[in-house]
């Protein structure tokens, strides 16, 4: 993925985006077995190093979290409000 956003994109544009990458993920885990392991290509090239569905979305969540708590110290360094 790209890491900043171009000059003709607008926020509706993104968050299009968004909600449409969460429809199709949710489409992938409605049709698809947790156990089910990912297709082959890309970074996994062979069956031992191809990880579960569950694994993938864990793997997101972890992701999700990451960047929650990235945003919640660049908002207290702006207001200088901690939590507990």
């Amino acid at each position: 993925g790209r890491w900043h956003v171009q000059p003709d994109e607008s926020f509706d544009d993104l968050l299009d985006a968004l909600w449409a990458g969460g429809r199709r993920t949710r489409q992938i885990v409605d049709e698809a077995n947790l156990h089910d392991f990912s297709a082959l290509g890309g970074r996994f090239e062979s069956t031992d190093e191809a990880p579960t569905l569950v694994w993938v979305l864990f793997h997101v969540l972890q992701e999700y979290a990451r960047h929650a708590g990235h945003l919640d110290v660049v908002r207290e360094l702006i207001d200088g409000v901690t939590g507990e």
